[in-house]
C-alpha cells in the first residue's frame, strides 16, 4: 500500500488550467466561469481520468466502428451516450471539489515538470512505446482488412503514426539533454 502511495505523489497534475497554490495543492481554473477548484492529492487519478473524456469516447468510437464492426450511425449514438454520461460524472465531480473565486494564476504546472523527475528507465520505456506505436499503426495499413480499403482511416492512422513518433522523439531528446546533464 505504500508502493502506492509513493506513486502517486511522484506523478504531477499538469494539463490545461492547472495551477498550484502557495501550499503546492493541485489546483484547476474554470475561465469561463471563474472559479478555481481545489483537486486534493486522492482525487487526482479520478480528474486525470475525467480530463482524458473526449479520448476516451473517441477510443470507444474505435473500439465499436472497427472491432465489433457495427453501424456507423449505431457506433456514433453509442459515444454520443457515453460522452454525455462521462460529462455528466465530470460535471458532477467539480461541483463536489472545494471550490473559490477571483483565483490568482501564478505557478502553471507543465507536463515537462514531471518528465524532468521521472527517472531515465521510464522514459525510455515510453520513448520505445511511442515508437513502437508509430511502427505498428504504419504496417496495421497495411496488414489489417478493415483499415486497408478504407483511405481515412489509412489517413487517420498515419497522422497518429506521425504524432506519436514525434512524441518519441521527443522523450528521446528528454533522455539526452537529461544524461548530459548527469554526465556533466
Amino acid at each position: 500500500m505504500s508502493k502506492k502511495k509513493n506513486s502517486t505523489k511522484e506523478t504531477i497534475l499538469t494539463g490545461p488550467n492547472i495551477y498550484r497554490d502557495k501550499r503546492g495543492n493541485a489546483i484547476y481554473y474554470d475561465k469561463k466561469k471563474n472559479v478555481a477548484y481545489k483537486i486534493s492529492p486522492d482525487k487526482e487519478g479520478t480528474f486525470k481520468t475525467l480530463q482524458l473524456r473526449y479520448v476516451l469516447v473517441f477510443i470507444a468510437f474505435i473500439i465499436f466502428y472497427i472491432l465489433f464492426k457495427l453501424n456507423l450511425f449505431i457506433s456514433i449514438g453509442i459515444c454520443l451516450a457515453i460522452g454525455a454520461l462521462i460529462e455528466y460524472k465530470y460535471r458532477t465531480f467539480l461541483r463536489n471539489l472545494p471550490q473559490s473565486v477571483g483565483f490568482t494564476r501564478k505557478d502553471k504546472v507543465k507536463p515537462i515538470d514531471q518528465m524532468i523527475e521521472t527517472p531515465i528507465n521510464g522514459l525510455l520505456l515510453r520513448m520505445f512505446l511511442y515508437f513502437a506505436l508509430a511502427i505498428l499503426l504504419v504496417v496495421n495499413t497495411f496488414v489489417s482488412e478493415n483499415v486497408n480499403g478504407n483511405v481515412a482511416l489509412q489517413v487517420v492512422s498515419y497522422i497518429v503514426a506521425v504524432i506519436a513518433g514525434y512524441i518519441g522523439y521527443k522523450y528521446l531528446t528528454l533522455i539526452i539533454r537529461k544524461k548530459s546533464n548527469k554526465d556533466a
